[in-house]
């Protein structure tokens, strides 16, 4: 009795792996490959750069300035200690000197005030960017799982909180990768075919 048991509960074991297994249809992707040969994304990771480019060369010129006016303030205390000042004279440069040191601290208020600014603009930016990519490949990626009915696409690349490899097998059965990349890449006005973009 306990062998038919045993051998019952086996061929149902059996037989439930076989349904998952035919329920549970699965596809794979590398999401990084896919996102960085994407003909968008180098186009818009050449704007961001062109910003950030642009940020930096308004700060440099904005701490030359502050620079500038540094040494102005400097020479300006230099010559309010001479000893040779009457005393109304010496009066009247040590307030010039207070007025400068307080336009001083304004203009690197504003400096930092820009800097904070351009960060956060340029992170919003990089955020939007990477959000509008991510919705266009999650489409493709969407239509063609359809498309060969799955129920699941994995990210091949995927590393859990550990670091460690989400998927740590695959035989490449079912990889959406180089058809989800052809399909983006129809649109990219350098090429108008639908090859593949080279990393």
């Amino acid at each position: 009795m306990e062998r038919v048991l045993i051998m019952f509960f086996l061929a149902v074991g059996l037989n439930l792996s076989h349904n998952l297994s035919a329920a549970t249809a699965i596809g794979m992707i590398s999401l990084e490959k896919v996102y960085n040969g994407y003909w968008r994304t180098d186009v818009e990771n050449k704007k961001l750069k062109t910003k950030q480019e642009e940020a930096l060369d308004r700060i440099k010129k904005l701490d030359e300035s502050l620079r500038k006016e540094g040494t102005v303030l400097g020479n300006m205390i230099k010559a309010m200690q001479d000893p040779r000042l009457a005393a109304a004279e010496r009066s009247k440069r040590q307030q010039q000197v207070q007025t400068k040191q307080k336009e001083l601290q304004q203009m690197q208020d504003a400096i930092q005030g820009f800097r904070e600014r351009t960060r956060k603009d340029l992170e919003l930016d990089m955020r939007k960017q990477r959000e509008q990519i991510m919705e266009e490949i999650q489409q493709i990626v969407s239509n063609e799982a359809k498309k060969r009915k799955l129920n699941l696409v994995l990210d091949a690349a995927a590393r859990s909180a550990s670091i460690a490899p989400i998927v740590i097998f695959t035989d490449g059965e079912n990889d959406l990768t180089e058809e989800v990349l052809r399909q983006l890449n129809l649109s990219d006005p350098k090429k108008g075919s639908g090859a593949n973009k080279d990393k």
